[in-house]
């Protein structure tokens, strides 16, 4: 389908034509053909921007190539603008080999901070990067894109790296996709028929909701008393699972408070109803079982809020870390320097735990490797199990 180019005001057009320098001229015409392919109408402004534009493995070196360019540019990001998590070179040693891997990290870094980006977690929400109900912003990261749309109610297209960077640069994004009232409305209802339900069976939960609503948005009913934590955790399964990138939660999120809100007037296309043999399903299905113990337990894709931290922490208070296992708490550094200044930094200490700012599924660790983490499981091997299980192994063994 061929569409009508998108409306432009005399600012982006003087911008297109390279009066404010070649570089902002290829940035925003970059956002400009996105939209015109998708039928955008207009570029709208931003608030902020969270990029993924910031690990350095070998298949990103062309995007640092850019990235190199805008700083080299002198250009600033326009918005309050955050990056996913960087590798935490406080762990070499554990992370041994793994780090050759991250060829680029040092310079990709100093770009990112060069152009104004600060702030390295796939939780940027944690940090002052919180945009409001209804702010349009451009982010990366399905599991932050997701609970932006759902938890917070600003609003997102699930951008890719360099995207990301050119709304940041520019302060824009095309008017198209999430951005609009429309698209923003339920399609699916899931009615959840599971009692007692625990942090594992959500994640579960949301693996089955991503698999399958497709490009459908996903209304779940049965979720009254979910709290944000575990709203963040649901929405990375769907996101990882599938393509999803808001969910309403009847009840709960900010634009589904009422069944007639969440799909706006209309009625579901389909319902599907989630059990228990459903989520063991998911369990069975994303878990990896290996012949010998874990070597590395990863607790905090996404990142661990500091509320999650301390709940981990007094479970395992007063047990010890099997020498052998590398036990990971993963969150922003901010939360692991709230954590040391505080007297949970004792039970840090004691258990032998590592507070660690990197990304357990990006860290190409030793297996074998287990997690509570419905999203490390979509993209690694890992046995999957409950934070209950993952201490008890850190801990005691099999």
């Amino acid at each position: 389908m061929k569409f009508n180019p998108m409306y432009l005001t005399k600012e982006e057009e003087s911008i297109l034509a390279g009066d404010n320098g070649e570089m902002l001229s290829k940035l925003l015409r970059l956002l400009v053909e996105l939209g015109d392919s998708y039928g955008a109408d207009k570029l709208i402004e931003i608030k902020s921007a969270h990029t993924v534009l910031n690990i350095g493995l070998r298949f990103v070196t062309a995007a640092a190539k850019i990235l190199r360019d805008v700083a080299e540019a002198g250009l600033k990001v326009k918005v309050r603008t955050t990056a996913d998590p960087i590798i935490d070179m406080h762990y070499e040693e554990e992370l041994g080999a793994a780090t050759a891997l991250y060829q680029l990290q040092d310079q990709l870094e100093a770009d990112l901070k060069k152009i104004g980006v600060h702030g390295f977690t796939c939780t940027p929400y944690f940090l002052d990067n919180k945009p409001n109900k209804g702010d349009h912003c451009a982010w990366s990261e399905s599991s932050a894109v997701i609970y932006l749309n759902s938890v917070i109610g600003a609003r997102s297209n699930r951008e890719g790296g360099v995207v990301d960077i050119a709304s940041a640069i520019t302060g824009k994004t095309p008017n198209m996709g999430l951005h609009l009232t429309e698209n923003r409305k339920g399609g699916i209802l899931y009615k959840i028929k599971v009692d007692d339900y625990n942090l594992l069976d959500l994640t579960s939960m949301g693996l089955k909701i991503g698999e399958t609503a497709g490009s459908v948005i996903p209304v779940i009913e049965g979720l009254p008393n979910i709290s944000f934590d575990e709203l963040k955790n649901l929405g990375a399964a769907s996101a990882a699972s599938g393509a999803v990138a808001l969910i309403h939660v009847l009840g709960v999120t900010p634009e589904a408070q009422t069944m007639e809100d969440a799909f706006q007037g209309d009625s579901p296309k389909d319902t599907i109803v989630i059990t228990q043999d459903d989520l063991a399903e998911m369990e069975e299905k994303y878990s990896t079982e290996w012949d010998d113990p874990p070597v590395n337990i990863g607790i905090g894709c996404p990142h661990l809020s500091e509320t999650e931290v301390k709940e981990v922490l007094n479970r395992i208070k007063g047990k010890k870390v099997l020498e052998g296992v590398n036990f990971w708490l993963c969150m922003c550094p901010d939360v692991i320097d709230t954590i040391r200044n505080s007297e949970y930094n004792e039970i840090v200490q004691n258990s032998g735990v590592k507070l660690a700012y990197h990304c357990p599924m990006l860290v190409p660790a030793p297996r074998p490797y287990t997690t509570n983490s419905a999203k490390s499981c979509v993209y690694v091997n890992a046995s999957y199990r409950n934070i209950e299980e993952c201490i008890k192994l850190a801990t005691e063994g099999r």
